[in-house]
């Protein structure tokens, strides 16, 4: 904490992997009061309805583990992932959002946190992601996930098994935060955006027609503002306790 510059563990960290760093946090963090960024670089407090919330853009497990764990270890008890998500799964349009029940941690460092193959999310928090997401519209449904250590390095070969499995969706960061949240004791929730159809070989560097654009961008909205809902109800809990 005294590194942290903190007096007190914030309620939720909310973490979202993405490459364009410098648009999300502008966006983010709008939406937060008395921002200001932590002790460690790139991890920023603020408030939402005076609750104190963490927010960092990490991409990739390697990145994303460490504010997980600073913030787990401190007694923050939800860590909410959010940001994108390629559907093997051809019913899952491009800005369905997936919420995680089950995340096969591929990522190579979920291990090192006692993890085995399969990382198990809190299904209250995904169940209060759902409802959330429903009052604003936007589609969203349960999936077996995997969480895999790089965006190129999967072919389309690879892309076929994971779905012969039964996996849904794919990311790059859900699995090792919920791998560290069960360490510590805290719980864990992802809300990622379909982006890729990767069933039908499209990846985020093809372009989307102007109502998949939209469908996008919508979604993307309203993981956030879910995730604000989810970390004032964490704070509801923690001042009941």
């Amino acid at each position: 904490m005294r590194a942290l510059g903190l007096d007190e563990a914030p309620v939720a960290l909310i973490l979202e992997g993405t490459w364009w760093r410098a648009r999300a946090e502008r966006r983010r963090l709008a939406r937060l009061d008395d921002v200001r960024e932590s002790a460690f670089p790139d991890i920023h407090l603020g408030r939402h309805q005076g609750i104190l919330v963490g927010y960092v853009c990490a991409y990739g497990a390697a990145r994303a583990v460490e504010p997980a764990h600073v913030f787990a270890q401190v007694g923050t008890p939800l860590l909410i992932q959010i940001g994108t998500c390629g559907a093997m799964d051809g019913e899952l349009a491009t800005g369905t959002v997936a919420v995680p029940r089950r995340i096969v941690a591929r990522d190579g460092l979920s291990p090192l946190y006692g993890a085995g193959t399969d990382v198990i999310p809190s299904r209250t928090w995904a169940d209060r992601a759902l409802a959330a997401l429903a009052r604003r519209g936007v589609p969203a449904t349960l999936t077996d996930h995997l969480t895999w250590p790089s965006l190129f390095a999967q072919s389309d070969a690879m892309v076929d098994g994971w779905r012969a499995e039964g996996l849904g969706t794919v990311d790059m960061e859900a699995g090792a935060v919920a791998a560290v949240a069960a360490r510590f004791g805290a719980a864990a929730v992802a809300l990622l955006t379909v982006w890729d159809a990767l069933a039908e070989g499209r990846t985020f560097l093809d372009p989307l027609d102007d109502s998949a654009q939209a469908a996008l961008e919508r979604a993307d909205e309203a993981t956030f503002e879910a995730a604000l809902d989810l970390s004032a109800e964490a704070g509801e809990r923690r001042a009941a306790a």
